[in-house]
């Protein structure tokens, strides 16, 4: 009788267990994926590079049936972020072979061939995001930067026009008030680094870290002073150039 029922209790944890595996590896990529993100920002405190890439790489390669929406996608930007940036362009590619409708994944392209010094790829990826998303301010404002970088200072001031309106956001108003400097447009590019500025000088590192999602937390403090210290220099140099020539 004893044997009996420890042979149902045998049975019954065989099932449970068996039943647990199978949901798992069914469900392996949508909570793999889930896993990754909890350690790759969505809960600050537990950033960890590591989890995220070893999370989303399970969420890409599932046993059974296809990643799920942006798996790729996210362990692109492990790639980006660790600066693996061959790697983050075969991630990103496969997600749009799979899923071509997440547009957003050209957004990672843009990022990673311009810091990969591919620039007019970039500034393709990034024109390919802001066609279903124009009032990104980020997209154009990565956009305008890397027609600036080659030279083109006419489309990056067409590309950044429409957002250049947000005196609030200092990203856009810093690499606004560039642009103009470099037109020799003094006075319009003092504007706008005073604008940067008085957002900037009492802006949070947690709100600096929102442009960056993905990045560890830790490193907001340091981008956030970079940032203040760029747009000091820049007020500082088209202060002294209208100091210089009144006229201008």
């Amino acid at each position: 009788m004893t044997l009996h029922k420890e042979n149902k209790v045998h049975i019954i944890l065989f099932v449970f267990f068996s039943c647990f595996l199978f949901l798992f590896f069914f469900f392996q990529s949508r909570i793999t994926y889930t896993l990754g993100n909890v350690f790759f920002g969505n809960v600050p405190i537990l950033y960890n590079q590591t989890f995220a890439h070893f999370f989303f790489w399970q969420a890409t390669n599932p046993l059974f049936g296809k990643p799920v929406p942006y798996a790729h996608h996210q362990l692109s930007r492990v790639y980006f972020i660790v600066g693996q940036l061959d790697q983050s362009i075969v991630e990103a590619k496969k997600e749009l072979e799979i899923y071509p409708e997440n547009v957003s994944t050209n957004y990672i392209l843009g990022l990673t061939y311009g810091y990969n010094s591919e620039e007019r790829l970039a500034i393709h990826h990034f024109a390919k995001y802001i066609e279903s998303y124009p009032k990104s301010w980020a997209a154009r404002n990565d956009k305008a930067w890397l027609e600036f970088r080659i030279g083109d200072l006419d489309a990056a001031l067409t590309t950044i026009s429409p957002v250049a309106t947000s005196t609030d956001n200092p990203w856009v108003q810093n690499t606004y008030g560039v642009l103009l400097m470099n037109k020799g447009d003094y006075r319009g590019a003092q504007k706008a680094f005073i604008n940067a500025f008085k957002v900037v000088e009492n802006m949070s590192p947690k709100a600096w870290g929102i442009a960056y999602p993905g990045n560890d937390p830790r490193i907001y403090d340091v981008g956030l002073s970079a940032m203040k210290r760029s747009i000091e220099e820049n007020l500082k140099y088209v202060s002294k150039q209208i100091k210089n020539n009144p006229s201008q």
